[in-house]
C-alpha cells in the first residue's frame, strides 16, 4: 500500500495545466489574502520552487471556492482526490485515471505523521535526503502551535540551508525545495482557515477542527510527495 501511494504524486506539476480548465484558478498572484494577520505572507523567491507551492495553493483556493472547505473526512478526501489529479467527479471527466483512492486517503488521515515519514522513508531517495526530510517533518510537527509567520521564518531558514549545501545534488535540492514550498503554502492556508473558524466561532459555537495541529499539511505533503521528488 505504501509503494503504490508513491505512485500517487507523478501528476501534480503536469496536473496545474489541467486545473485551469475547470477552475481557473491564477498561477502566479495569491487571490486569498484576505487574513486579519497580515505578516502572512508565504511566498519565499529565494526559493526557484516557490512556484511549486503556489500552484498548490491556487488549486486548493479554486478548490474550496467551488466546492468549500472540507469539514468531513469525506470531504477532505474528495479534495486531496482533487489536488492529486485523481478524481473524477469533480474533474468532470469520464475516463478513469484513479492514482489515488478513497482507502488511501484514510491510510493517511488515520496518521499522518507517520504515513509521511513511512512513504519518506520507502521511496528511492538517498538515506542522506530522507534524514533531512524527516527531520524536518519532526520540526514541523514541533512548531504546529507557534504561529504561522514563526513557522515560516523557520522554513525560509531552512530553504537558505538547503540552497546553499555544496553537498547537495542539484536533483536533491529540487526536491527538498519543492516539499518545504507546498508545506509553507499549505501552512499559510492552514491559518487562513484558522482565523475564519474561530471569528465563526466567536459569534457561534465552538468547532472541533477536523485534524489537529498541521495534520492536514502532513497528509498534503503525504498525497503529493511522490510528484515532488
Amino acid at each position: 500500500m505504501k509503494n503504490f501511494l508513491l505512485c500517487i504524486l507523478v501528476q501534480f506539476l503536469l496536473f496545474s495545466c489541467s486545473t485551469e480548465e475547470v477552475l481557473n484558478p491564477k498561477s502566479d498572484t495569491i487571490d486569498h489574502v484576505g487574513s486579519a494577520n497580515a505578516s502572512l505572507i508565504p511566498s519565499n523567491k529565494a526559493n526557484p520552487y516557490d512556484q511549486t507551492g503556489l500552484d498548490y495553493y491556487n488549486e486548493l483556493s479554486a478548490f474550496t471556492d467551488k466546492f468549500g472547505q472540507a469539514n468531513s473526512a469525506q470531504e477532505l478526501t474528495e479534495q486531496m482526490l482533487f489536488l492529486s489529479g485523481s478524481s473524477d467527479k469533480v474533474k468532470g471527466t469520464n475516463k478513469s485515471i484513479i492514482t489515488l483512492t478513497p482507502e488511501m486517503v484514510a491510510l493517511i488521515l488515520s496518521n499522518p505523521q507517520a504515513e509521511l515519514i513511512a512513504l519518506i522513508e520507502n521511496s528511492a531517495l538517498s538515506l542522506e535526503i530522507k534524514n533531512n526530510l524527516i527531520a524536518f517533518v519532526v520540526d514541523l510537527v514541533t512548531k504546529q502551535n507557534d504561529d504561522y509567520d514563526v513557522v515560516y521564518s523557520f522554513i525560509v531558514a531552512y530553504e537558505a540551508t538547503v540552497i546553499q549545501d555544496v553537498n547537495l545534488q542539484e536533483d536533491e535540492k529540487d526536491t527538498i525545495l519543492k516539499v518545504s514550498a507546498v508545506s509553507r503554502y499549505s501552512l499559510y492556508a492552514e491559518a487562513q482557515r484558522r482565523d475564519r473558524d474561530w471569528e465563526t466561532a466567536v459569534t457561534n459555537k465552538n468547532i472541533k477542527p477536523l485534524l489537529e495541529g498541521n495534520e492536514v499539511t502532513l497528509t498534503t505533503m503525504a498525497v503529493l510527495f511522490r510528484k515532488l521528488e
